[in-house]
């Protein structure tokens, strides 16, 4: 069983989103240098080649983007929900959240919470508004893994 520290969940979304807007921009910087190049030289036909070549490129990575915004924006809010729960659960055993892990990276049923005291089981209501935890005991610790951050 695999869990998941806070920090983890706090930075697992973060650094891939920023990884494409950083080439976003550095596609849309090359395409505006290209089109400023080839309009000072409107007969050398190569810079607008290359400013078509790059304006398509940058077409395609925006439209993937927009193609995962639905994707990337509900990902980010289970994070924020399971990070919230987290930080909640940590605030009722009275412990920092960095101690505490869980075993999914978004809010499900069957959520099980690793901390200092023990292992828990969180039970939401029918709504998914509140919760209980339940203490449970594993019959086998040998396979738990703890993904940290990096």
């Amino acid at each position: 069983m695999t869990f998941y520290t806070y920090d983890y969940l706090k930075n697992s979304q973060s650094n891939w989103q920023y990884g494409r807007i950083i080439i976003i921009s550095v596609l849309a910087v090359v395409f505006i240098l290209f089109l400023i190049h080839y309009l000072r030289n409107r007969m050398d036909i190569k810079y607008k080649d290359l400013s078509i070549i790059v304006a398509t490129l940058l077409l395609l990575v925006l439209a993937m983007q927009y193609n995962d915004f639905s994707a990337i924006q509900s990902s980010s809010k289970q994070t924020g929900q399971i990070t919230s729960t987290v930080k909640q659960v940590a605030k009722r055993l009275h412990v920092r959240p960095k101690t505490v892990s869980v075993n999914s990276t978004n809010v499900n049923a069957n959520l099980m919470v690793k901390t200092p005291d023990g292992f828990y089981r969180v039970d939401y209501n029918p709504a998914g508004t509140e919760f209980v935890l339940e203490r449970v005991e594993l019959n086998s610790q040998s396979n738990i893994k703890v993904e940290e951050a990096e």
